[in-house]
């Protein structure tokens, strides 16, 4: 891991975190990789990205931010080895794959306020779905579909035997304890980012997205590549548990804020999202 000392995420004129975006890492920060058990041990970590992301907000370099989490002075857990698990699972979401300037700044910006702020929420929702592969294929090809047919509950077994279904064999040598502990923790991370309701038994819901959440993601996929139709046509709009209408309706809303250009006559589709100020630079 990277520890050396990196600039204030809300600096404009900071040095990129790392140099180089590590070939194991997509550029803009989606899970490529093989299905991962990442999150059998760690859920949303809402409360600790929080103070992350919030020390970072108020001029603190990563490295002073890494050092303070390990130490116990910013994350309260009793173990070091906790804290450093948890400082893993972090990084890997947030910082690891090198983002922009622009992703961090969006990302520090609502932790000044509570973590209970649905900017905040939503911004972290987004990263910890794309950067866990299972996490990202099971809202949008599992939960996304049961919603669109209006199915609400939602069980453990769910995950489970979706895991079994796309894994392809890559699973094999999980335990099944392993197996459960990372269903039951994807559907709690879920239930903390709003998906879901209920403790034992869990309801799909259609989370409150807020429009800086919109906005972000829309950068996210402009930077991808997608355009027009095709990102308004993204699986990353399920996360929400969106369809097509309700992405257009969200792009209209931000269009009358004047965040963006969104015109959508038929399959025509005109989206134009302006730079961030802070630029593409990382």
């Amino acid at each position: 891991m990277n520890t050396s000392p990196r600039e204030s995420a809300g600096e404009t004129n900071r040095r990129p975190i790392r140099k180089t975006t590590s070939p194991r890492h997509d550029p803009f920060g989606r899970d490529v990789g093989a299905i991962s058990a990442r999150n059998s041990s760690k859920g949303a970590l809402l409360l600790e990205a929080h103070a992350v992301l919030r020390a970072l907000s108020m001029g603190k370099d990563l490295a002073e931010v890494r050092s303070a989490c390990l130490t116990g002075k910013l994350l309260r857990q009793s173990a070091r080895e906790t804290r450093r698990r948890i400082w893993q699972s972090l990084d890997w979401r947030y910082f690891a794959w090198n983002p922009p300037r622009w992703v961090l700044a969006d990302l520090t910006e609502p932790a000044k306020g509570d973590s209970s702020d649905k900017a905040f929420t939503g911004l972290a929702y987004v990263h910890f779905a794309r950067r866990d592969r299972l996490t990202f294929d099971f809202v949008a090809d599992k939960l996304w579909p049961l919603w669109k047919s209006g199915v609400r509950d939602v069980r453990r077994a769910d995950v489970t035997d979706f895991l079994a279904e796309v894994a392809k064999g890559q699973t094999s040598n999980w335990r099944e304890s392993t197996r459960a502990k990372l269903a039951g923790n994807v559907l709690s991370a879920l239930r903390d980012f709003g998906l879901l309701t209920g403790v034992q038994r869990k309801k799909l819901q259609r989370p409150v997205i807020a429009p800086e959440v919109a906005l972000h993601l829309c950068r996210l996929l402009d930077a991808e590549g997608l355009r027009g139709r095709a990102l308004l046509e993204a699986r990353d709009w399920r996360l929400f548990l969106w369809d097509v209408h309700d992405t257009s309706q969200a792009l209209s809303q931000l269009a009358q804020r004047g965040e963006l250009r969104f015109e959508r006559s038929g399959r025509t589709v005109i989206l134009e999202v302006p730079r961030h100020r802070l630029g593409e630079g990382r």
